[in-house]
């Protein structure tokens, strides 16, 4: 049996208050071009793609990372021009796809280098994308649901056409958070991506023999200290949306290491708005701690972990 858990995030109204930063003035779009190839590395419990790009202090390198088989990949970016980032979002789209907002993580790397980090990142979709914004709010009335779980953009078009839309992808473009907006060259980006998608296909069938009782005398991974942790998520409903009094269910699978922590997130199935998603990807990579899985032998070995947060406002 697959380990699934369910827990509920409450939050109260009344007494908050908005902090508002004023944002710098616009300033003009950093062109960085490729440093160096494309490269591959296949961990225990993620595949990546990586490429430096710019120069000197304008050197950026963008990591591309999935831990499971949905649409969703996530995105790395280490350097200088994402220091000091700032407001709740920032804006990313793969051109020429339209930019959509979404949350994120800043951070220093082990080398003192700027870090921004992104979850659910897709780079391509067959749906027209729209911007998600707090004012964007679903009717109670007509509640709308999406399930993730079997995803597969593989199985949803045909080869030909997957691979005409990853060759149409000209650059990864962030903008409206930082200092000032960055356009990455990608190059030739095919390629790379029909490695990165090679590599997770292994890792998906060795992750879930992992997950799903495969092992005879192997055991799941099991939350550790699951009040704790889900009171820091608690503590963290997303701002903007208890003040527009928004409320959401999402589904998420986790990628488990070998030492609990959860080190890929998700988005399998929501309700409510999708702004909803990236704050529980962050929040349970952020927070969330585990017992690993365990092969016939003992060993803790990588899985996956699926779980469902509710986000709900006591009235």
């Amino acid at each position: 049996m697959k380990p699934f858990h369910r827990f509920s995030l409450t939050a109260m109204v009344a007494g908050l208050l908005a902090a508002f930063t004023a944002a710098p003035s616009l300033a003009a779009e950093l062109v960085l071009e490729p440093t160096s190839d494309w490269r591959l590395r296949e961990y225990e419990d993620k595949c990546r793609i990586s490429r430096n790009f710019g120069t000197e202090e304008d050197k950026l390198t963008l990591w591309i990372d999935k831990g499971g088989p949905g649409p969703g990949v996530n995105i790395t970016l280490i350097g200088r021009p994402v220091r000091s980032p700032y407001g709740a979002t920032v804006y990313t789209a793969f051109a020429p796809s339209e930019p959509i907002a979404r949350n994120f993580i800043a951070a220093k790397s082990s080398k003192g280098r700027p870090v921004l980090t992104m979850f659910g990142v897709q780079p391509i979709s067959f749906e027209p994308e729209q911007m998600v914004e707090a004012q964007d709010l679903l009717d109670d009335r007509e509640e709308e649901t999406v399930d993730l779980t079997k995803a597969s953009l593989a199985q949803n078009v045909s080869e030909e056409t997957l691979k005409g839309r990853y060759s149409a992808i000209t650059s990864f473009d962030v903008s409206k958070g930082v200092i000032e907006p960055i356009s990455l060259k990608l190059g030739a980006f095919l390629p790379a991506v029909e490695q990165l998608m090679d590599c997770t296909k292994s890792l998906t069938e060795r992750l879930t023999r992992a997950s799903d009782g495969t092992y005879a005398k192997g055991t799941p991974s099991t939350p550790e200290g699951l009040e704790e942790w889900s009171k820091k998520i608690q503590a963290n409903y997303p701002f903007h949306l208890l003040r527009e009094r928004q409320e959401a269910t999402v589904g998420v699978r986790m990628t488990v290491n070998k030492v609990g922590r959860a080190s890929y997130c998700e988005v399998t199935k929501y309700s409510g708005p999708a702004s909803f998603n990236d704050t529980a990807c962050l929040l349970m990579l952020r927070h969330a701690r585990f017992n690993p899985a365990l092969d016939e032998e003992g060993n803790p070995v990588p899985s996956f972990y699926q779980t469902t947060i509710s986000y709900r406002i006591r009235r």
